[in-house]
């Protein structure tokens, strides 16, 4: 198996930390484990695993087709059989489906507050669901509204894990000791 992590950066967030996790838990396991930022690199870069392949596209636009080819061109070097796309990257996915139909869409739906919007706030996702293969949630209210809503009828509930890997970076606050 050739499973590609696609994300939108790599501040330190939660999806964020997830692909990086399971690009690297991947990476001992799988043939081939690849990650891929589109828009913006960050802090959890240096938490790559050495063994996974890693792509910064430097998107600028919604429809970036420079980005489009270089993606497309990775996934063929590569040979890859999934897109694990978190997040809002599922946009850029679709659109390299279009040029690949028999690669396989993996979204991951990391936004918690979904269920409480509607459905014509997410009428584009819902849309471009029908290209989804399967499609992984973080929480039981998610796997709800998205097997109630979306064009894709896999959905499954894959809790976040935590690595071993610490952090080394450390938070530094504004103002003064005790009064922040």
């Amino acid at each position: 198996m050739r499973v590609l992590q696609l994300i939108d950066s790599l501040e330190a967030g939660g999806a964020e930390r997830m692909a990086v996790n399971y690009a690297n838990a991947l990476a001992n396991k799988i043939v081939f484990s690849g990650l891929v930022t589109t828009r913006k690199e960050g802090v959890l870069k240096n938490q790559i695993d050495k063994k996974v392949t890693y792509l910064f596209l430097k998107r600028t636009r919604k429809i970036d087709f420079k980005a489009v080819i270089v993606l497309r061109r990775y996934i063929r070097d590569n040979k890859i059989d999934i897109i694990h796309a978190h997040s809002s990257s599922f946009f850029i996915a679709v659109l390299v489906k279009f040029t690949f139909p028999k690669i396989k869409i993996i979204w991951h739906d990391h936004y918690g507050t979904r269920p409480k919007q509607t459905k014509k706030e997410n009428r584009i996702l819902i849309f471009l669901s029908a290209f989804f293969s399967a499609i992984f949630v973080v929480n039981f209210q998610l796997e709800k509204w998205n097997k109630e809503n979306m064009n894709c009828h896999t959905v499954t509930f894959i809790p976040n894990f935590a690595t071993s890997q610490s952090i080394l970076n450390e938070t530094k606050l504004i103002g003064i000791d005790g009064k922040r």
